[in-house]
């Protein structure tokens, strides 16, 4: 199956689980830096490069510390000279949380997709991706707010060896977000 049906399929079926007593969707969205391992195979080693771009985010609580969230990142690198690069996350699962006073910790396990376009070969190749990790946000008024950090493994192997360039192994990916957080709910 495919793992963009796959997440579709999740995203529409999060309404139905949500507790109807206190319904809270948090949206958040902003910077994003993932540092990304590429191994050509015509020129080789591994060489780490980083994508900056952009970060978006929707949770929606079900239970009191349990929200489902969906992830989407998009970055951009020239590894090369002149030749561009594109990195894109689509993911989705559990996030647990703990408010304390305005600050909320949170940690999560997403699981989706990856892309990697690279300009040289001319090619986008999506490959099955983890992030696990979490973050703080701090709230200045109940639904306005900013996300402190976010700081993410990523797990990947994007391998596209056919089309001259792989991912290195799992272990050397991360990711690190930072942005705005609106809630919204009763």
């Amino acid at each position: 199956m495919n793992v963009r049906w796959l997440l579709a399929f999740f995203l529409l079926c999060l309404p139905l689980c949500a507790s109807a007593q206190n319904d809270r969707v948090e949206i958040s969205g902003g910077y994003s830096y993932t540092a990304y391992s590429i191994y050509e195979l015509d020129s080789g080693p591994f060489k780490m490069f980083g994508y900056s771009g952009w970060d978006g985010s929707a949770a929606l609580k079900l239970l009191p510390h349990l929200q489902a969230e969906a992830d989407f990142t998009g970055g951009f690198a020239t590894p090369y000279a002149g030749d561009h690069s594109h990195l894109r996350t689509y993911m989705g699962g559990p996030r647990v949380f703990g408010n304390f006073g305005p600050i909320t910790l949170y940690g999560h396990a997403l699981f989706g997709g990856l892309n990697l376009g690279y300009q040289v070969y001319t090619f986008g190749q999506t490959s099955f991706a983890t992030a696990i990790g979490g973050g703080a946000e701090y709230w200045f008024t109940r639904h306005i707010g900013v996300r402190a950090i976010q700081f993410d493994y990523l797990g990947n192997k994007n391998n596209a060896a056919n089309q001259g360039v792989t991912a290195s192994p799992p272990g050397n990916h991360f990711r690190i977000s930072t942005g705005v957080a609106f809630r919204f709910g009763r």
